[in-house]
């Protein structure tokens, strides 16, 4: 009987270690990783699933390592001393978070010392993360210079990004800003329907609620409301509900232009 339960349990490690492989893989930072340094990675690694609304860490929480979405939606947030929260970023599935601190101060990571810079929330019911845990993982890439290269790029990635986010919301008007955020998630549903050679189609589900969103392009959920208005009655999308179809997408462009 105990060597049953044994092998069960064994099984479903050996399960559980391929489905974070399986994830990990359609990542940025571990797509080019040959199989036996993901399986590596993956063999320290933790999946947890989340309801909606359910905190992942909060700003200045003791740094554990950092993040995989796995499926759903997560938002990376701060907020002021106000109380107004500012969202730095949306990951879907495929996206990693909350790599910075891994680099940022290695001595602080063993002592104990190193804290999140923001807070991270799911989105969406069954959101599922992994955890790469900060030392473990920090161990392995001493011994592994192509996974700190794939880390490097992916964070230099990450920082054109927010660059590009500041850009948006300081000298962009909201009906750019969201035109932005539209085009990205669509070529970005693209991008995953080539992986999983799917039917492309010109429709996104909007992951985030339209409070989310106005505070993510920096705007009001009232000139939000508006701005999706005047796209629809342009011609330009579609909208029902969360789905959004894209009916134009040369002319959402040339609003960037």
């Amino acid at each position: 009987m105990y060597q049953s339960k044994f092998i069960i349990r064994t099984d479903r490690n050996i399960l559980k270690r391929e489905v974070i492989s399986q994830s990990l893989r359609k990542t940025d930072l571990f797509s080019n990783l040959p199989s036996k340094e993901l399986d590596l990675i993956a063999s320290v690694c933790s999946i947890k699933k989340l309801k909606k609304n359910e905190i992942i860490f909060l700003e200045n929480d003791y740094y554990a390592g950092f993040y995989c979405v796995a499926e759903g939606i997560v938002k990376v947030f701060k907020t002021d001393k106000e109380g107004k929260e500012k969202i730095i970023h949306i990951f879907q599935g495929g996206n990693t978070f909350a790599e910075v601190p891994v680099f940022e101060n290695i001595d602080k990571i063993y002592n104990g010392e190193a804290v999140f810079p923001a807070s991270a929330m799911a989105l969406a019911n069954s959101t599922k993360v992994i955890l790469i845990p900060a030392i473990e993982f920090h161990n392995i890439i001493r011994q592994n210079n192509s996974i700190c290269f794939s880390l490097l790029s992916n964070l230099s990635k990450r920082l054109k990004m927010l660059q590009s986010q500041l850009f948006n919301i300081k000298f962009q008007d909201v009906t750019k800003r969201l035109v932005n955020f539209l085009l990205s998630e669509f070529d970005n549903k693209r991008e995953i329907d080539k992986i999983y050679n799917r039917n492309a189609a010109n429709e996104i589900q909007l992951g985030i609620s339209k409070i989310d969103l106005a505070a993510y392009i920096g705007a009001t959920l009232e000139t939000l409301s508006r701005t999706f208005k005047k796209l629809q009655d342009s011609g330009l999308i579609q909208v029902k509900g969360r789905k959004l179809t894209i009916i134009d997408y040369n002319g959402l462009k040339s609003i960037l232009d």
